[in-house]
């Protein structure tokens, strides 16, 4: 048995008794010691990386595993369980599928699929070929011994309640009050999102670090991946001009335009806040994925190209001393229809791609 095994199987124990700090060392010492191949090892690292709370680094741990052994079937369980608890649902399912694939007399490869298909939902629902997928994998999994107490289903509705509240605040709250509640939701995020690097025995910068390799390892190693992230990020592009310029120009068209300086103020900030994201993006997923893979894309040239006639045509018209009404509306409406339009074609693109990798039904 080597060091490192033994090492997790220490930090099993102390994940067991709570004790996530001195839980998370072992971890780490195993990892930083144990061979590339040795597959056992890093599956068991990443089990014991899920029971702390640390799914990143649990899914990278998992994507190691795979890739030293591609033919195996517990790496694909851990990629499955990871990606299901970072709301990765097709990515699990797919998972899921290739471990039953791999090992179809295996309880834990059923299991796997069971709960990744138990979390699928589409803007329809849950698709019909799911529900059969469902079904048949619960069936095959009591057959091979597993308890049926196992397979409940989560509810839906527990979900939707942090929607339901979102909307009656928002219903409820108005101008400064709502931006407050914003503010504190967003403080709270913030204070659960430490408390939760903390219980995995981990710091708020090394979880940061870690969600980052995560992300350069996913599209270094998967195409699809790196196509994904590409979409992701476009696809908040819309609301760009929509939240700089589309209240000007609504003033505007009501015969209440703002002067020149607020709107070259307004298109600058935005100018702004998209050089900054250029940045984020670099640091979050390195130099050669925004030179070779963001910036040439044809969503990104869509977008862009969108946003500069958006941006661009309220500056020019602030700039003409354009008083007609009409001009200033069909400005409105172009913010209004590029928003839901970049957005409805992202979720598009996602969804092809989804199909692609297999993980959504054809039907």
């Amino acid at each position: 048995m080597s060091d490192s095994y033994e090492y997790l199987v220490r930090a099993k124990a102390l994940a067991d008794d709570r004790r996530a700090a001195e839980a998370r060392e072992a971890v780490d010492w195993a990892l930083a010691h144990a061979e590339g191949d040795d597959v056992d090892v890093l599956v068991l690292a990443g089990v014991i990386l899920l029971i702390l709370g640390d799914a990143h680094a649990a899914l990278s741990v998992a994507l190691r595993a795979a890739q030293a052994e591609p033919d195996g079937w517990e790496p694909q369980v851990l990629i499955a369980d990871a990606s299901r608890f970072l709301e990765r649902i097709p990515d699990a399912v797919a998972a899921g599928r290739r471990a039953v694939a791999l090992a179809p007399d295996e309880p834990e490869a059923q299991i796997a699929l069971w709960r990744a298909l138990a979390e699928f939902r589409t803007i329809r629902g849950v698709p019909k070929q799911i529900r059969a997928e469902l079904a048949a994998t619960a069936r095959r999994a009591e057959e091979l011994g597993v308890d049926p107490d196992q397979f409940t289903k989560p509810s839906l509705w527990l979900k939707l309640i942090p929607f339901a509240v979102a909307f009656g605040l928002i219903r409820l709250a108005s101008g400064w009050a709502l931006a407050a509640v914003l503010v504190i939701g967003a403080l709270l995020g913030a204070a659960l999102w430490l408390l939760q690097a903390h219980r995995s025995g981990a710091t708020a910068s090394g979880r940061v670090q870690s969600m980052r390799a995560l992300s350069r390892t996913e599209i270094a190693h998967d195409p699809a991946k790196s196509r994904t992230a590409v979409i992701n990020i476009t696809a908040c592009l819309p609301l760009l001009p929509f939240v700089a310029t589309a209240f000007p120009c609504a003033a505007a068209s009501d015969g209440d335009p703002w002067s020149t300086w607020s709107v070259t103020f307004a298109v600058g900030g935005a100018v702004v806040v998209l050089l900054l994201a250029a940045r984020a993006v670099r640091w979050w997923y390195g130099e050669e994925f925004l030179r070779r893979e963001l910036v040439p894309s044809r969503p990104a040239a869509l977008h862009l190209g969108a946003v500069a006639l958006l941006l661009g045509g309220t500056l020019a018209l602030s700039l003409a001393g354009t008083t007609s009404t009409d001009w200033w509306l069909a400005l409105v409406i172009g913010h209004f229809l590029w928003l839901f339009t970049g957005l409805g074609l992202s979720v598009g693109l996602l969804a092809r791609d989804q199909r692609r990798r297999g993980a959504l039904p054809r039907g």
